[in-house]
């Protein structure tokens, strides 16, 4: 705590209360940005959870996204070897082999009765209901998968990225909020610096002004001068006048002049 004459003569008192609201300032700075920090980093990791939720349900927009390939292929839209492509991918359905295997039982079966006489018009007939019965009872349905397949993967992957993005939006925002908020602690920090280091300048401006009084109400006490500043103004009254009178200065009569002789006389100087 400042003493008496450091609080009168130099602004302690206003020196110690600006030093304590400068320390109050920096634990206000550390632990606001401290928690700051804190629930940015719990709302990062929440909020990038909720992002990774959606991770599944794009992989599985990718794999029926997959399907609209080998649909576009069939179509013939990306050239004839993605056309041959996908025409061994319907070979390799379970429904295509059974129907093969069922027409291919019907022709062996007939040759039997036929005696491996059946006429080639026969087999060419029992090979043209191959091919019809395979397009209509399993072309034309896988065909048709295909198409919603990817209708579906497209839904999807809209879903996923519709739901990724409102968090990567959530994630921008708090990072924003986060920036204002460090904004705001640290102009509170140096609002609070600011006006302590002007309490103080005021205490010591005080001060400096006190001790100026004191000095001059000293000196005037040890020359016989209890009016020492109304003395340079010609109003020094009773006892001898101003020291300024008539346009010029004359000490010898004023209090100022005497003290100054008693100086004189204490040194020798008489």
């Amino acid at each position: 705590m400042a003493g008496f004459f450091d609080t009168l003569f130099g602004g302690g008192a206003e020196r110690e209360a600006a030093e304590a609201n400068r320390r109050l300032a920096a634990q206000y700075q550390n632990s606001s940005l401290d928690a700051l920090s804190s629930t940015y980093g719990e709302g990062t990791a929440a909020l990038n959870k909720g992002i990774s939720a959606y991770d599944p349900l794009a992989a599985l927009g990718t794999k029926y996204n997959a399907s609209g390939d080998v649909w576009m292929n069939a179509l013939g839209v990306n050239g004839t070897d993605a056309a041959k492509g996908a025409q061994s991918v319907f070979q390799t359905t379970p429904g295509y082999e059974l129907t093969q295997n069922a027409a291919l039982d019907a022709i062996d079966r007939r040759r039997a009765i036929g005696g491996m006489y059946a006429s080639g018009n026969a087999d060419i007939d029992t090979g043209n209901w191959i091919t019809k019965n395979l397009y209509e009872t399993q072309y034309q349905p896988w065909m048709a998968g295909l198409q919603g397949a990817a209708g579906m993967g497209g839904q999807y992957t809209a879903a996923a990225a519709q739901g990724q993005q409102g968090g990567y939006t959530n994630l921008a925002n708090l990072a924003q909020t986060y920036g204002q908020n460090q904004t705001n602690v640290y102009g509170n920090n140096m609002n609070t610096n600011v006006a302590a280091n002007n309490q103080q300048a005021a205490g010591e401006a005080a001060g400096a002004k006190n001790l100026l009084g004191a000095g001059l109400s000293i000196a005037g006490a040890a020359f016989g001068m209890p009016g020492l500043g109304s003395s340079f103004t010609g109003g020094g009254g009773g006892g001898g006048g101003g020291a300024y009178s008539g346009g010029s200065y004359n000490f010898s009569g004023s209090p100022l002049g005497q003290g100054l002789s008693k100086l004189g006389g204490m040194f020798g100087f008489g």
